[in-house]
This record gives C-alpha cells, structure tokens and sequence, in this order.
C-alpha cells in the first residue's frame, strides 16, 4: 500500500464513535471505504479521514453531526455560570473569548498558556491594563520573586510564547482582578479550550456555588469543621475547591492530582495567590513548594502510582469526578483487574473515582462528589451503588438538576460517611427543588436503586405500593421492541403519502389509551434502515404503544398493524388471564405513574422500568368492567364528530379509581397521589 491506510475501528475512535455507529455509517453510505479485502474489512486513507475530522468541525457534513453523535462536539463556549456574580473578571474573559472566535485564531497549547499566564501574572501583580507585562516577565524587567516558580510552569517555552504575541499582542491588551475565591484562571481556561477535548476527558468544570455549598455542608456534616483534616481533590482541574478552603484547612492537609498537567499548573498558581499573596517571597516560598509537591499530575485511578497508596488515609475527599471519560483498551484492561466498577462493559469513570476515593478514607472519613443522578437508580452504576451501601452511609444530597453548562445530564451533590455500621440513608439531609427535609425512617440502600429523592411521606407510601400482594410483573411476560431508526429521518420521511410508504407512529402522535393519526410516512420494506425489530412485532393484530421520551406512561391501544418511530416503542403482554386493554389501563394509571415517577425520575421510559411495575390481578368481571370503559374513552378520542374532554376526563378518573382500588390505595393516600404527580394530569 503506497497511502497510509486505516481500519474502521481506527476511524471510529479518531471521530469519537462507536463501532456499531461507524458500521452503520458505512452501510447508510454516510462513510466510503477506499479499499476492501477480501475477508470482508475494510479500509480507509489516511487524507480521507483527515478531511472528514474536518468537515465535521466546520459543520459541512451535517448528516453526521446528529443529536447521537454526541462524542463529536468541537468548538468554544463560555461559561459565565462557573464564577459568581461577583466575579469582575467575567465580561473580559468573556470579551477575549469573543476576540478569539471572531479573528478565527487556532488556539494550540502555546496560545492556551500565552493567555493563562498573562491572566496569572496580571492577577498577581496589580497594575494598569497593559499588554506588555507577560512580555516584561519574561524578559526580567519585571521580577516577581518566588512566584516565577508557578508562573515559569505555566509559560514553559519562553522564546515560543514570546513568537506567539508578536502575532497576537492585542489579545493580552486585558485587564483581570484577584478576588479571593473566584476562579479566573479556570474561566478563562474552559472558555478557550476545546470543547471536543473537554467531552472526550469528562471535564464539567464544577460552578462555584456549587463547590461553596459543598464545602459547607461537609464542614458541617463533620461538626468540627476541617481544621486538622487531611483533604483531596482527586480531580482537582484548575482548583476551584482548593480555593474555596478557609483558613482552617491548613496547606500542607490540601492534597489534589488531576491527569491534564495544564489544569495542575493553574490549580497550584490558584492555591497559592489565595494563601499566600502579599506575603514576603522568604515566607512564601516554603509554602509554594509544599503546595507544589501536594497538587500533583498524576492519575488517581492508577494503583501503580501507589504513593497514593491505599496505607494512606484521607478524612475528607470532594470534587467532581469526570464523567464518560473516554479510557483506552489498555486502561480499561488495568481497570477491570483492578476495580469491581469496571468489572462490566463500558466502565463509567465516575463509578471507579467512587470506589478508589472510598478505599483511601480513613475510618469516619467523609466522600462528596458531584455525581449523575443516574448513579442513584439506573442499572449501569449498580455495582457502585453496592460498595456505597457496603462501606458508608449517606449524609447528605443536594439536586441539583442540569447544573452544567449545555449539558443535559440532571446531577447530584452526595457526602457519604464511611461507617463500620454501613448501609444507612437515616438522618441524611436532602435538597430537591427547593425543598429540603431530613431523612426520618431508615431506607435500606439498595443495589437497586438508592430511594433519596422522596420525603418520609413519599416512601412510605410507594414502599406499601411495593407490598401489595397478588400482582403479576410483565418480566418475562411480554415481548418489547424499539421503534425504528432510520439512520437518516431526512431521507426516509415524508409529510406525503408516496406509493410504497405508510403511516408510521411517532412519539408525538401517542395519548394514554389511543393514537393520533400518523402525519409522517415511511416506506413499508423495514429492511431499509439501520434498526428495526422484527416485522411480525410491528404487525401484531395487537400490541400497546407508549412514548419512549418522557416523565409519564403514555400507553396507547393499536390493532391497525402500524410502524412505529423510535420515539414511540411497544409492548406486547402475554399474561394468562389478563386482558391487553386491562394491562394498558393499569400502566395508564396515577398509582403506575406514581411508581415510576417516584422510583425513577426518568426522562426515559424503558424496558426494565415497565417490567418492575406491579400489575394485579383481578377477576374477568372487573377486567371486563375496565375494558368498556377503555373503549368508550377511545372511541371518545378518535370520534369523527370531535372529542369531549370532559367526558373523557369523566372516564378516565373512572377506570383510574377502580385500578387504585385493586392497589388497596385509600382515599387519603388517592388524594396524596394526586397532589404530588407532576406533569400534565392526564395526557388524553
């Protein structure tokens, strides 16, 4: 081969995809191959794929760019949410920010540091706006004492920042301002970087009053305060919890390690401006060195290293571990040998942060990080829910929902205490909403899913809900299916009917207990897509549909054999005894949605939530009571001579208060449910 060629699976991870969606590319014909052998592999140029990172970038092809390529995101951003309001320095970051894109500039490593110490040096030194500091620095006009041990960190190569503002000397025509606790550095650091590289290492730089709260409620929770504990940020980034330490919290207790040695150059710069400046440089140089040592580029999840060594015992660990980092196969190799939490298929970073930072506390040593909320109930992150419950009890939890800037990803503020008496949540305090209230009644932690997010209230009556006897669960019992993905909507539907395509069934189209009638259409050969589940699913004389993406059970009756679209997925029961309609009556129902709504807080409807719902049992004349009345509500829905809501409303609460009866739910508790579901009451 005279070109340099590259496998698929190459391609794959220098686009940042996964295998499967680089194989469907390349069959959708999103993707071409320049070479195939005869084994059936296939091969790409070297140019080719270097062309393709590009235009992916630049946004020329969009057909690639979908909402599930979310690896793939380059570009700057700004974030104005980390600092406080208080923070001066944010609307000239945000200004240099603006500059940057606008002028089209490359930001490399040398601009990247060109930026960061100028900004580091103008903190530091309080002087008019000027942009020739950085240049006075560095060649000795300005001597800033000891502090050229940080600030030499950061510029590394002199002679090649010097080049870089010989070209660019009006982005550093800046002015910043030190107030204690505000992380310019870091400001100015994520809102330069790529976004792309942020994604691929899991960096969501933590907003200050976040960290502030945390801080907070872990010296509380500890009585005491930190005075005289030994504290680690195991992924300290540029060092907004460092900086947020008060004074108690001596300088030789702060420990932190991050892997990007950039981000640990800032964090120490950051450390030792809040402690030390102002102080004579024969004070500050012992100090600057201990904080040096202490705040370390190393990788906190390699065992190898063991100078963090699990002899050593922390009292408090807190920061915001990454999330979705993207390890290599030799790491995730280390990783399963070394950890439970990588024991599976697509180890999560933040699990194994869990695990580590748990086996190197202290006894009574106390856990806070900013975590998923999804590490509370979905099933991926049970093995990290395990050694929670085995080795600590919970303390406290904030909600704090999509805390981070442009991502959509609801996360949770969580301090756990180590205990030899592991496995309790009595006594936690818990923030959602704006509410807060104090865990009364012990909950036992369960591999499960951890029940934080309810008040006693709440828990009480959703575990009476989980004792109810004489149910059956559709585990085992139904077939379930995706709706179909095209690969391509733009391609494959159309607002017309053409001949050879037919109505298919969108999310959007579905209502408890009937459908809307199909607006968008398909071709009818299912084999044209990238996925599809078996036809004979589809074209079932009877099936449930529901809507995948959403906060309440939307089941909808189909015996019109339709397609569906992956927004809209089905559900087949097959339980003796029990009648279709009947079982779409009780999914339909507030007890079901307050199951689901209380046990799950979900966005997503899936498989695993639906097979834990309790159904129950009932005699053919209740079934049959149920089931006329299902029709009149669908024939209410789909009637030619319009719909009468208050007639469905009628229904519906009908058939609502025979199935809460069948739960054994009294008026009180009805009324409780009704109260506390949210979303729309009833999605007719």
């Amino acid at each position: 081969m005279g070109e340099k060629y590259i496998t698929l699976d190459e391609v794959c991870q220098m686009l940042s995809i996964s295998k499967a969606t680089g194989r469907n590319w390349l069959r959708l014909g999103k993707i071409e191959s320049q070479r195939a052998m005869t084994d059936g592999k296939v091969y790409f140029t070297e140019d080719y794929v270097i062309e393709l990172q590009r235009s992916l970038k630049t946004g020329k092809r969009n057909a690639l760019r979908s909402r599930r390529n979310k690896g793939y995101v380059s570009g700057k951003g700004f974030y104005d949410r980390y600092v406080s309001e208080d923070c001066e320095s944010t609307d000239v970051v945000k200004k240099l920010a603006g500059m940057l894109a606008e002028q089209n500039i490359c930001v490399t490593e040398t601009a990247m540091r060109a930026l960061l110490s100028d900004c580091a040096l103008k903190l530091l030194v309080d002087i008019p706006e000027t942009n020739e500091i950085l240049i006075e620095y560095i060649d000795g006009r300005l001597d800033v004492g000891v502090w050229s041990i940080l600030l030499d960190d950061i510029i590394q190569d002199k002679k090649e920042i010097e080049t870089w503002i010989s070209e660019h000397d009006d982005m550093l025509d800046i002015s910043y301002k030190f107030q204690k606790g505000e992380d310019v550095l870091g400001l100015l650091y994520m809102s330069v970087r790529d976004i792309g590289v942020r994604k691929a290492a899991g960096s969501y730089f933590t907003p200050t009053e976040i960290v502030r709260n945390m801080i907070m409620d872990i010296s509380q929770d500890l009585g005491g305060g930190l005075k005289g504990k030994k504290v680690l940020d195991p992924c300290c980034g540029t060092g907004n919890f460092l900086i947020q330490f008060s004074e108690d919290v001596d300088i030789c207790n702060i420990h932190a390690f991050d892997t990007d040695m950039l981000s640990v150059q800032l964090a120490r710069f950051n450390l030792a401006l809040t402690r030390l400046a102002g102080r004579e440089n024969v004070k500050a140089e012992g100090d600057i060195r201990t904080i040096c040592e202490n705040v370390e580029c190393r990788d906190f999840l390699a065992k190898s290293e063991d100078r963090i060594s699990n002899t050593v015992n922390y009292d408090v660990i807190i920061g915001n571990p990454p999330w979705g980092y993207k390890f290599d196969s030799a790491a995730q190799k280390a990783l399963r040998e070394n950890y439970k939490t990588a024991a599976g298929r697509g180890a999560e970073s933040y699990d194994i942060f869990v695990e580590r930072a748990l086996g190197l506390l202290g006894d009574d040593g106390m856990l806070a990080f900013v975590l998923p909320e999804a590490v509370l109930d979905v099933r991926n992150h049970s093995a990290a829910r395990q050694i929670i419950a085995d080795t600590t009890n919970v303390r406290r939890v904030r909600f704090l929902d999509n805390v981070f800037h442009g991502v959509q990803c609801p996360a949770v503020a969580m301090h756990l205490k180590k205990s030899a008496d592991p496995g309790h949540s009595i006594g936690a305090r818990i923030s959602r909403a704006g509410e807060e209230f104090v865990i009364g009644t012990d909950r036992p932690l369960d591999i499960d899913g951890f029940l934080l997010r309810l008040n006693d209230d709440e828990y009480r009556l959703l575990d009476k809900l989980d004792k109810v006897t004489d149910c059956i669960f559709l585990r085992g019992q139904a077939d379930f299916a995706l709706g179909i993905v095209t690969g391509d909507n733009d391609r494959y539907l159309s607002e017309e009917c053409a001949d050879g395509m037919e109505g298919v069934v969108t999310g959007a189209d579905v209502y408890r207990y009937r459908y809307g009638e199909p607006e968008r259409f398909i071709a009818s050969d299912i084999s044209l897509y990238q996925q599809a589940a078996p036809e004979r699913i589809y074209r079932a004389p009877e099936k449930l549909i529901y809507r995948f993406i959403n906060r309440q059970l939307v089941f909808a009756y189909d015996d019109r054999r339709h397609l569906t679209l992956n927004s809209c997925n089905v559900v087949i029961p097959r339980v003796a005894g029990l009648d279709m309609k009947y079982i779409m009556a009780v999914l339909n129902s507030r007890v079901a949605q307050y199951i689901y709504e209380k046990r799950y807080n979900a966005v997503k409807v899936l498989r695993s939530h639906i097979e834990s719902l309790p159904i129950p049992e009932t005699d053919e004349n209740t079934q049959r009571d149920i089931i006329s009345k299902v029709d009149e509500l669908i024939l209410a829905g789909t009637s030619m001579h319009g719909t009468d809501q208050i007639e469905q409303y009628r229904v519906y609460d009908e058939i609502d208060d025979i199935v809460r009866n069948l739960y054994s739910v009294t008026d009180e508790e009805y009324e409780f449910i009704k109260q506390t579901l949210s979303g729309s009451k009833y999605m007719l």
